[in-house]
This record gives C-alpha cells, sequence and structure tokens, in this order.
C-alpha cells in the first residue's frame, strides 16, 4: 500500500489512547485478587458439611478452577450502564452414570444457596449464576468420569427450560492453555507500555463482600498465593480483544440478534496473531479479517465451525450462529458491526484529537471516553520533560515544537512515554 494512503502508517495518538482505553476496561489488579477471593469462596462453600454437592468432590482429584475470559485475561467491563464484569468457574466431578442430563445443574443450584454476598442465583441453560454487586459468576459442572486421554477433557450439561437436556463435548482447561501458549506473555515494550497506562487509568472497581474478605485481599497484597485465577496475559493480541469485545457489547446491545460468543473471539485473536505494527494495527487485522471470514461464508453457504484445537470434539461456537436463514442474519450482522468498526479505525488514525475522542466515546461507551481523557489530562499535567508534542490534524503525526513549521496547525498533546510505532514500509500494506 501506498504510504500516504495507509491511515495506519503512524498511529502513536490513536494507540496511547487506545491503551487508556484498553485499562479502564478491564479487571484492575485489586479486582482480580477480589475474584481470586471468591473462587476461593466458591470451592468452601461446594465442599462445606451439608453441601449436595460435597461428596461428589473428590479431593486431589476434582478440581475448581476459572475458565473463559477471566482464565484467558481478556475480562473486560461488560455493561454499558453500570460497571459489571462476568467470570467463570468450572467445577469437575464424577458424575454418576445414572443422573439424568439435569441432576448435576440442579445439584449445583441447590448446593450455591447462601453463598456469601450474593444477591442472586439464576439457573441458566448450562450453568448457575451467582450475581454480586458489579460483577457475575457463571459455575459450570464439567463431568470429567470417562476419564479420557486429553487432559481435563469431559462433559457439560446443556439443560434448557424447554426441549430435551443433553451433554455437550468441553474442554475449557485445554482451550485456556491453547490460548496463553500461542499468545504468550506479551511483548517487553508493550508489556511496560501497558503497566503505565494501568497506572493512569486504571479502576478499581468490586466493592468487597465483607471484613473478612477486605482482610484476604489485603492479605494477599503481602502473600502471594497459589492463583485460582491464571496470572495476567499483557500480550497486544489480548488487548486487542479486549477492545473489540468492548465495542461489540455496546454495539448489539438492544439488537435482536445474538453475537457471536466470546470463546470464538479469542479463537480468532490467537489464530490472527501477533501483529508488529501496533495497537491499532492488531485491532484492525482481528476485525477485518474476522469479518472477510464471515463474508465468505455467507458467499458459499457455509457456516463457521471452530473446533477446540486441545480437544476437536468440542465445538466452541456450537450455539452461533443460528441455523437457517437466521444464521445468515447473524453472520451478515457480525460482519458489518467488524467493518463499521474498521472504517472507524482508518478515520481514527488520521483525524485530530477532538475527533478522536467523539470516537471513542461512540465505540467504547461515553464513560469509557471521559475516563480516557481524564487520564490523558492527568498524564499530561505530570510530564517531567520540557516543551509540547503536537498532533497534525488528519494525519496522526506527533512533532515536537522545533519541527513544527506552522504550529496553528497542530494540536498539543501529552507527552509520549514510548516511541512511535511505524506502520508498513515502502509500499506494504
Amino acid at each position: 500500500m501506498n504510504q500516504h494512503l495507509n491511515p495506519f502508517r503512524q498511529t502513536d495518538a490513536l494507540d496511547e489512547v487506545l491503551l487508556d482505553v484498553a485499562a479502564l476496561i478491564e479487571l484492575s489488579p485489586r479486582d482480580r485478587r477480589v475474584a481470586d477471593n471468591r473462587y476461593r469462596l466458591l470451592k468452601q462453600h461446594l465442599e462445606r458439611k451439608g453441601s449436595p454437592l460435597a461428596p461428589y468432590l473428590v479431593d486431589g482429584v476434582s478440581l475448581i478452577y476459572a475458565q473463559g475470559s477471566i482464565a484467558t485475561s481478556t475480562t473486560i467491563v461488560s455493561g454499558t450502564e453500570d460497571d459489571r464484569f462476568d467470570v467463570d468457574a468450572i467445577v469437575e466431578i464424577d458424575v454418576p452414570a445414572h443422573w439424568d442430563n439435569d441432576r448435576a445443574l440442579d445439584l449445583l443450584e441447590e448446593s450455591l444457596q447462601g453463598f456469601p454476598g450474593v444477591v442472586k442465583i439464576v439457573r441458566c441453560t448450562r450453568c448457575v449464576q451467582l450475581q454480586f454487586a458489579f460483577m457475575h459468576m457463571d459455575v459450570t459442572i464439567m463431568d470429567r468420569s470417562a476419564r479420557l486421554a486429553v487432559e481435563r477433557a469431559g462433559e457439560i450439561f446443556h439443560s434448557p427450560d424447554k426441549g430435551e437436556s443433553s451433554r455437550v463435548p468441553s474442554n475449557p482447561w485445554g482451550f485456556t492453555s491453547w490460548f496463553r501458549r500461542t499468545v504468550g506473555i506479551g511483548q517487553e515494550a508493550f508489556k511496560e507500555i501497558l503497566r503505565r497506562h494501568r497506572g493512569a487509568a486504571g479502576r478499581d472497581r468490586l466493592p468487597l463482600l465483607n471484613e473478612n474478605e477486605r482482610l484476604v485481599v489485603a492479605k494477599a497484597d503481602q502473600v502471594d498465593l497459589p492463583p485460582m485465577i491464571p496470572s495476567a496475559i499483557d500480550a497486544q493480541e489480548a488487548v486487542a480483544l479486549k477492545l473489540m469485545k468492548r465495542f461489540l457489547n455496546l454495539r448489539y446491545e438492544g439488537l435482536p440478534v445474538k453475537r457471536a460468543p466470546s470463546i470464538y473471539l479469542t479463537k480468532r485473536a490467537g489464530d490472527v496473531g501477533y501483529v508488529p505494527q501496533a495497537l491499532t494495527a492488531q485491532l484492525f487485522a482481528l476485525a477485518d479479517s474476522t469479518a472477510k471470514i464471515m463474508r465468505n461464508h455467507i458467499a458459499s453457504g457455509t457456516r463457521p465451525r471452530e473446533l477446540n484445537p486441545s480437544y476437536p470434539p468440542d465445538r466452541i461456537n456450537d450455539r452461533w450462529p443460528a441455523e437457517g436463514a437466521a444464521g445468515v442474519k447473524d453472520m451478515k450482522m457480525f460482519a458489518e458491526q467488524l467493518e463499521y468498526l474498521c472504517a472507524r479505525l482508518e478515520q481514527m488514525a488520521i483525524a485530530p484529537l477532538d475527533d478522536m475522542a467523539k470516537a471513542i466515546d461512540e465505540l467504547f461507551g461515553e464513560r469509557v471516553g471521559k475516563a480516557q481523557r481524564e487520564a490523558m489530562t492527568a498524564r499530561y499535567d505530570r510530564r517531567q520533560e520540557p516543551g509540547l508534542l503536537f498532533a497534525a490534524p488528519r494525519s496522526g503525526a506527533i512533532a515536537a515544537p522545533a519541527i513544527v513549521t506552522a504550529p496553528q496547525t497542530y494540536r498539543e498533546v501529552p507527552r509520549h512515554n514510548f516511541h512511535p510505532l511505524i506502520l508498513g514500509g515502502g509500499d506494504e500494506g
């Protein structure tokens, strides 16, 4: 691509803004400790005397562990009007052969009654949901009685209000391991940049359940306990995935169609891999490539069929898209949203900062946008280096006063803590 036509040629200003957004929408280190404590409480509560599931939790064999976005370190604020996080847990038991396909979730729901701090308990199709203030925990039963050769593979239960219940092959442990191996822990330079943005923009959101939880979380600050939640991933691929999930949450709010499940988006993020031209390009590549896959399926009359790389019987998008014409509508809507994100990123990459700010409000929410601007302003106010930095409207470029020939055409921006990343080389796209 000709460099004059490539909007991602120099995106340091937009990358900085997106890093603030990412820090704002994720669990803070303190909130991760709060969530980690609740996983520990889950184990204690299910193993307590009188719990209907206690006899089936075999110490040293059965595990209770994080799955989904909390395990892949891609949990985000899911609510648009509140700061809600959704996290997931797996409870492994050996399900007796005589149980029907509803009994495991029935007993799980019964065993979770009285869980500390829970506002409401909701029975769902494949899990039981514990609702706290600002946080949900979806708890799923995994039957490992077959002792499959694949590590921690088994079956979960599909128990709808209407229709027949069934079992579904599943291996969330293996999928988490695949994603974390594929993405890695993150590039050192990017991790350092992200750390700085977290320091400026990160927010603690989860209220403590009681004094005991306060003491446990405080102790975790001093003594590293074996985590129930895996360590954080600071890879650029994971950050781009968080941004895309937040965008889709807002775009799908109120729409009459279901969006692709988060695990499908996570698989796509792993497949796309690392894009060396920085965060904006990473997000664009994830959205653009996924939209193209949807368009190809629509054109060929097929459907995406993503399998868990660790256990192929586990089809990770088995409930999306819908069957028939409804599924085509699902894919078309998904492609359109991703294409819109790509178009907005192209515009933002060469936009002045005030236009960029308006776009952040639209794509990620006004509250997040406002908080991002506050974080950027605070970072600018703490700047120790002398001199100013300016952004040229419609170019995305940043320059110092000594090289600005027409200062009136530039807008002052906060000094960056990292070097500009130049996208592409020569005529490459």
